[in-house]
């Protein structure tokens, strides 16, 4: 009984770990080769070698780069990834001595990969339940694009991504729950604001995508705002019923941008804004050197809406009604049906919205970012099989609830 009821009251952290070891344990399934799986993860590989060769600190001079010659890195950029992963090491160093870099580095994605779990059932938690936190993280986790990024051996952006933009979003969301509350301590909200304005700031050197997450943030605070006015059928009402809501999110945004501003200028703030536009010229031929994004195959484009939704599922046939891109659109269904029938749930199903019309349209242009609709499938996904648990188990009495 004793375990019985140790089960019951902690099943979630249960759960959680056994997803992050299941995680890590997949992505390092039969990989037994003394080397990393693809050029540029030797490219991160010598970087990070770089900063433990030189106690700590990214060589300004980069001697490989634009050879003979060398080229200067850029000294207003903070490189969260390379720091990251080199001091990570240097720490697993101390107690495994004779661990070399590049054995680290076969462990490293999946280990990042696997602390994606957490923020994500934050996530899942804070915009339904625990039920649907716990699905989520297991979605995310073992989502075929994740998964196929973060494998033993391939130390390249794309687990540092996972992890950090689901960091960035929890973050977000915490404050902008508390925003959204009826009483709030403003000191509080503003600390909350400034917390996410640094979890932004960094999120802008992690990756050059970093635009994704803003228009993702600023699409749901402008949908939301758009909605409060509909609903009380009054401008200057519905602003100030988001006033809370706008006050953080200027605050995430003006703090998050100054802070880089002295060292590059407004060029992050006006690629944050055009860079929706911006990236469907990524395959241009205008610079000094040619460009071999025209060749990449991940960069081609996907062809249309049903291609996407091929590169999204692992069903094909009639299973592709109950694949996880289906999932989401009943997830979002049944939030806009709940709120029609008990008004709950309206922020959900306007993120989940927001977050699904982004990727569907990037998308469109290369087949590379399907990758960002793992994590709102994920969500869906999580969202409505916590709503059949519920209803299955008699918590909810019927589908509005």
């Amino acid at each position: 009984m004793r375990i019985v009821d140790f089960a019951k009251k902690y099943w979630v952290i249960i759960a959680i770990i056994l997803i992050m070891v299941m995680a890590f344990n997949v992505r390092m399934t039969d990989y037994r080769w003394p080397y990393l799986r693809n050029i540029d993860s030797y490219v991160y590989y010598r970087w990070m070698g770089e900063i433990v060769e030189n106690d700590g600190v990214l060589p300004i001079h980069d001697p490989y780069a634009i050879a003979p010659v060398g080229v200067e890195r850029e000294q207003d950029f903070i490189y969260p990834y390379f720091y990251e992963g080199a001091y990570a090491y240097m720490l697993t160093n101390v107690f495994i001595p004779d661990l070399t870099l590049i054995q680290f580095l076969i462990f490293f994605p999946p280990f990042l990969a696997a602390l994606a779990v957490i923020p994500m059932y934050y996530i899942g938690r804070l915009l339904y339940d625990r039920r649907a936190g716990v699905l989520a993280a297991f979605f995310y986790a073992f989502d075929i694009s994740n998964l196929s990024r973060s494998l033993g051996g391939d130390p390249d952006t794309d687990s540092i991504i996972m992890v950090f933009s689901m960091i960035t979003m929890a973050a977000f969301l915490y404050t902008y729950k508390y925003a959204g509350k009826e009483r709030i301590i403003l000191k509080q909200l503003v600390l909350y604001s400034l917390m996410t304005a640094v979890v932004l700031w960094i999120w802008y050197s992690t990756w050059a995508g970093y635009w994704y997450i803003f228009w993702l943030i600023t699409g749901l605070i402008v949908v939301k705002t758009l909605f409060n006015i509909i609903d009380v059928k009054d401008l200057k009402k519905g602003v100030f019923n988001s006033r809370y809501i706008l006050l953080s999110f200027a605050i995430m945004m003006v703090v998050s941008f100054a802070f880089t501003v002295p060292a590059r200028g407004t060029d992050l703030i006006s690629s944050a804004v055009f860079g929706p536009i911006q990236f469907q010229n990524i395959k241009g031929e205008d610079a000094q050197f040619p460009n071999v994004y025209v060749s990449v195959a991940e960069l081609q484009t996907s062809g249309g809406p049903r291609e996407i939704i091929e590169r999204t599922s692992v069903l094909s046939g009639p299973g592709i009604l109950i694949s996880p891109f289906f999932l989401m659109i009943y997830a979002l269904l049944y939030l806009l049906y709940s709120y029609y029938k008990t008004k709950k749930h309206i922020d959900t199903a306007l993120l989940l919205l927001v977050w699904f019309l982004g990727p569907f349209a990037a998308t469109l242009v290369a087949v590379r970012f399907s990758i960002l609709f793992s994590a709102p499938m994920a969500i869906g996904s999580a969202i409505i099989l916590a709503k059949i648990i519920r209803m299955s188990t008699g918590e909810d009495k019927s589908l509005g609830d």
